[in-house]
Formats: C-alpha cells, structure tokens, sequence
C-alpha cells in the first residue's frame, strides 16, 4: 500500500444531521464506558483518562502541527508523487492541506496516544459525541495494553494499513457492541449483526464538502479502516469469541486483502512482492511501496469501472512500485509490476490499466500495441506496458522511447 500520510488522530466518521452540540462528558461517564469496554475485550484498565472539549480551529492547529513534527517535507512529497504518478489524484494536488482538512472536517472526538489524551470537539451533535468517545475510548483501552504508536509501526505500508484496519476497525465494532448490550443484545446475535453492521449508511451530505469533493482514492482509503476493518473484526469475533481482541494486536492480517477477506487472514495467505528492476543510471530510487487489493481496487473502478473492480481485485496477488530521480532537475521514472491469481485476471488488468495510461495523463498517445505489449507517450514520457503471463509490467515516464512493436489500432 502507498504509505500515507499518518491519521494521527483517528477521527471518527459520523455522517448525521445537524443537533445543538452537546456537553462535555462527566468523569463518571468515561469510567462507566470504560468498565463496558474492558468487560467485552477482557483488556485491563490501568489508568483513568483525561479529556478535554476543544474547537474545530484547535483541532486543525492540532493536526497541522502534528504532521510538520511527525513527518517529513520530503516524506510528503514523495507520497504526493506516487499519488500522482498512478493517476489517483490530479496533477495540482495538495495532499498535505487536503489531509489537514480532512480530518479536521471528520473528527467529531480523537485520542492523542502520545499525550494518553481523550479530545472532543465542541461542534458534535450529542449522538455524534456519545458514539465518538465510546470509539476513542477503545482506542485509549487498547494502548494501555498494546502500544498503538508501536502496533502501527510495520516493515511495509500494506502491513501497516492491515494493522490500522485493526485499530480503527476494532474500536468501530466495540462502539457498536457497546450500544447494542446497553440495549440487551450483542453483535453475536444474527439479527442484531445484521441491523448494526449492514444498515445503510448515512451520506455525508453538504455538511462534508471536504470529504465529498476529495478523490475517490482519499475516500476509499479513509472509510477502509473503519468499514472493513469493523467487518473483519466481526469475522475474527465470531471465531475466537473473547480472544480476538488481544489476537488481532498479537497476530495482525498482513494484508489489506487479509483483512477485506477474512477467510485468507485464517489461512494466512501470503502477499507476494513482485521483484522490479534496478534503476537505470543516472537515475537512483526515491520511493517504493507496495500497491495491496485495497487500492488495487479504487485504481480499477476510478479507470474501468466498478464492475470490474469488484471480481478483478480479489485476483490480485501482489503489487509494487518505484520512483527513481535523477538530479539536478529530479526527473523521475515510475515502475509498477502486479502479479495476478491466473492469466485470464492479469489480460483483464491489462485492458484495465491500458484504460489508465490514456486517461491518467491531460495528453496521451498509443504508439504501438498487441496483446502483450502496448507502448505510448504523455506529458510524463514514455511508456509501456507488459504482460507475461500472469504478470503485468509497466514502466513510464521515460525520456526515450521503447522497442518498436506491430503497429495496430488500439481498441478497449
């Protein structure tokens, strides 16, 4: 996975109208749900936390400094970049100010796990606030047992997204379970799964503009977390009852398709790495990442359609990429190999990233194609994109154009 920009504070997304806002919470309040939460998970309260109300303006000050001590200018642009490169966002992009927008527009409450601190905003509505400190009080109940900051830590940034899908979507079941034994009943209960996991959701309507306007790929990858991570909770719940809580900090999915098909992370199916070539001088590697189901799939549907997305996706055995530079004007070159589950999803992959490379760029020419092969050239460079067998391969923005091939007509 593109290794983005860290959430920092796990805002809460709680789509829901307008209500006067609420109150600060009692002290008695917190201790009352934390009891709730540590009779379900079996996690150990082992200090009370403090909190405070804060405003909208405090939070974005909040989150802005966050980012500049945590995270590199470098870091930032060459995150920006790949976004970039794989046609997620829009050449003018500025993912650093969207992010801070973002989450200062979502976060109705968040836990501060370096200060050990409850924050909640002054503008929730009282249902939004109620579920929101329920869901940053499993945060806070989960780090005092496993250190989240270090949990979040993995040797690859599709490990790392798997472990926030844990974290955020662990603290989403618990919100849920909580508001369902205060009613009598529990997430275990078929009907009670049912209405609370598979209710319809809420739109974010005008009082999100921020995240209605953001690219597809910013949205998917915010509500994963919490959505299919919430899913997958319910999955290893179900099968490991009580111990699931501590088992998914001790033995976390390694993948995001681990965590959107529960099933492989039981089987422990591997994630491949597809090996890419060595930089060619003068060029040298800046970047690199792996590319999972998750955004795999938003990749698909934003160039060949939902549709195609949804059966193609799955298929996906592993992706990587590189961005080299060479100096003194840093102009990059892109690699991406995928490998796929058979060679009829690495010919549908095929057509579908074709799609990508003439739509991705303002201007875009083919100049020569067949089945295997298709080479071309944009504002970027050149280009060419190669399967074999269940492989696909491309490289792109090169100064130099590749080997010839039959000419042919392009046809999607």
């Amino acid at each position: 996975m593109i290794r983005r920009l860290p959430l920092i504070l796990f805002a809460v997304l709680l789509f829901g109208s307008w209500q006067e806002p609420a109150s600060v919470p009692a002290p008695n309040e917190i201790s009352a749900t934390l009891k709730e939460l540590s009779a379900i998970t079996g996690f150990k309260i082992r200090h009370q936390l403090p909190f405070q109300m804060v405003t909208r303006e405090e939070v974005n000050k909040f989150v802005d400094e966050k980012i500049r001590k945590t995270v590199k200018p470098d870091e930032i642009r060459a995150e920006e970049l790949t976004l970039k490169k794989f046609g997620f966002v829009p050449a003018d992009f500025d993912l650093k100010k969207t992010t801070i927008d973002l989450l200062t527009e979502q976060a109705a409450a968040f836990y501060d796990y370096d200060r050990k601190k409850l924050f909640i905003s002054d503008w929730a509505a009282k249902n939004m606030r109620d579920s929101a400190v329920i869901h940053e009080l499993a945060h806070a109940l989960a780090d005092q047992n496993y250190s989240i900051s270090k949990f979040l830590k993995a040797k690859t940034s599709e490990e790392s997204s798997a472990r926030e899908a844990v974290v955020e979507g662990q603290a989403s079941w618990l919100m849920l379970e909580v508001v369902a034994r205060r009613g009598g009943t529990s997430l275990r209960e078929p009907q009670t799964a049912k209405q609370f996991l598979e209710g319809e959701q809420a739109e974010p309507g005008e009082a999100y503009p921020v995240f209605d306007k953001s690219p597809l790929y910013l949205q998917r990858t915010l509500l994963f977390p919490y959505d299919d991570g919430m899913h997958f909770q319910q999955d290893v719940f179900l099968h490991d009852g009580t111990e699931a809580f501590a088992k998914l900090f001790t033995s976390p999915p390694a993948s995001t398709a681990q965590v959107i098909h529960s099933d492989r992370y039981f089987s422990h199916a591997p994630f491949v790495m597809p090996d890419l070539p060595k930089p060619i001088k003068p060029y040298k590697a800046y970047t690199q990442g792996t590319l999972g189901e998750l955004e795999t799939s938003v990749l698909i549907e934003q160039y060949a359609g939902k549709p195609t997305a949804k059966w193609l996706a799955p298929k996906l055995k592993g992706g990587a990429f590189r961005i080299d530079e060479a100096k003194p004007d840093r102009r990059s070159t892109f690699v991406y190999f995928s490998e796929w589950a058979d060679e009829d999803a690495a010919k549908a992959f095929f057509a579908a990233y074709s799609r990508a490379l003439e739509k991705k760029w303002k201007s875009a020419v083919v100049l020569t194609t067949e089945q295997t092969q298709l080479t071309g050239k944009s504002e970027d460079g050149y280009f060419e994109l190669i399967r074999k067998g269940t492989k696909v391969e491309s490289r792109e923005g090169f100064p130099e154009p590749f080997a010839q091939v039959v000419t042919a007509s392009l046809r999607f």
